[in-house]
């Protein structure tokens, strides 16, 4: 369902984990494959039970992972998806206030 990408810097290993971890206490359901190759770096892949892809991808959005995520990328440059995207951020707004600028 999504592919994050964390690049191949000496960092991007460390955020990788990082991210493993949170996202697998959020959604344990979640099924995290190594997905590295040596042209694009770090990255995993993500598989997610259908009925809880709204949640994944408002967490995405609520936590500042959108820009690693090659789904929230492709919303982002989608004129015919706007509605999608909008209607995503709405959710994420109201699931993790804290995390926008007022």
């Amino acid at each position: 369902m999504d592919l994050v990408y964390f690049g191949y810097e000496s960092d991007s290993r460390a955020l990788e984990q990082e991210f493993i971890k949170t996202v697998s206490d959020k959604f344990p359901k979640a099924s995290l494959t190594d997905a590295y190759d040596s042209i694009k770096g770090h990255r995993q892949r993500v598989d997610m039970p259908k009925e809880m892809e709204d949640d994944y991808l408002s967490w995405i959005l609520g936590h500042g992972w959108h820009e690693c995520s090659l789904t929230m990328q492709m919303l982002f440059l989608a004129p015919r998806k706007e509605r999608e995207l909008l209607r995503l951020i709405d959710l994420a707004r109201n699931t993790y206030p804290e995390n926008f600028k007022n």
